[in-house]
């Protein structure tokens, strides 16, 4: 199984799904492990590890969505008897058995959806579960949680690691190989390099070191948008506000030189992060050198050398 990053604070995003989940089953309630791997085409490939109950018959209920490849067999391989009972989502009906095991696996095509780039999933999960177990494809290092309203959107870093979902469900969103832009800022005799991942476009940027804030311009409301954030120019925590307006800012990750700071601005305009603190003033006789640039990078992590 592979590693898996405990992320409680989707516990909270949660959603209703009393409408979904209305058809009655028999049998008892399952004892299961549910993962999920997502390919790059937005299938969700599902597997249910079902614990062995050898007194009574033990219903499933599946992830909503439509159906292929369903299989039930034991860890061997074997196949196993079962009954299906049909709805969306179904359930599988598993009979007394000795097994310590059934595996039911299926595929769910295009549960997750391309939405201009940013790829989204309503995750309603199945009413018997205790949590899911979330694995994606390859070139995805942040996932989203947005809320109900869609008006705010918590991030979790995934390190290459999965993502456990405890609850009810969540409104799912990520993207594959974000570009990332980087916009270098000259202060004294120092550059340092600041990363803005986002689909939106990203104007020219302003670092104003009395006021320690860091500013730009974006054209698209509800755009995701991380900030990797040199400490030494500006440290946290730090407080994102888009047109002067106050917006949820998330410090998700963070390691000796650099804090991931995550917005989702309701708005298009400009956004500014406040730190507590910045790059100390130099002596007033030293010119102040300062240039921002912009440019487009492949991959940000790998021209500043960072873990």
């Amino acid at each position: 199984m592979l590693k898996i990053l405990m992320a409680a604070l989707v516990a909270v995003t949660v959603f209703s799904t009393a409408a979904a989940f209305g058809q009655v089953t028999m049998g008892a309630a399952p004892q299961e492990d549910i993962e999920v791997a997502i390919d790059s085409n937005g299938t969700a490939h599902v597997l249910h590890i079902v614990a062995g109950n050898a007194t009574s018959p033990v219903a499933v209920q599946m992830i909503a969505g439509n159906y292929t490849g369903l299989s039930v067999t034991d860890v061997q391989g074997n196949s196993v008897q079962y009954s299906s009972i049909s709805g969306n989502p179904m359930s599988v009906m598993i009979f007394p058995t000795q097994r310590n095991e059934t595996l039911i696996s299926y595929n769910l095509p295009k549960a997750v959806t391309d939405d201009n780039g940013v790829w989204r999933w309503d995750y309603f999960a199945p009413s018997d579960a205790a949590f899911t177990d979330f694995h994606f494809p390859k070139g995805v290092d942040t996932i989203w949680v947005v809320s109900d309203d869609k008006s705010t959107a918590r991030p979790v870093y995934l390190a290459g690691k999965g993502l456990r979902q405890i609850g009810n469900g969540m409104h799912l969103a990520y993207v594959t190989n974000e570009p990332v832009k980087i916009q270098a800022v000259q202060w004294g005799n120092q550059t340092f390099n600041v990363g803005i991942s986002t689909l939106a476009n990203v104007g020219p940027a302003a670092f104003d070191q009395s006021a320690r804030a860091y500013g730009f311009d974006i054209d698209k409301a509800g755009s995701f948008v991380t900030v990797i954030m040199p400490k030494a120019l500006l440290w946290g925590p730090y407080q994102g506000k888009i047109n002067s307006n106050a917006t949820l800012t998330n410090e998700f990750h963070d390691n000796d030189t650099y804090a991931w700071i995550g917005l989702m601005p309701t708005q298009s305009g400009t956004v500014q992060i406040t730190g507590t603190t910045a790059i100390p003033e130099f002596p007033l006789f030293v010119p102040l050198a300062f240039a921002i640039s912009a440019v487009v990078a492949t991959r940000f992590f790998t021209k500043l050398n960072f873990k």
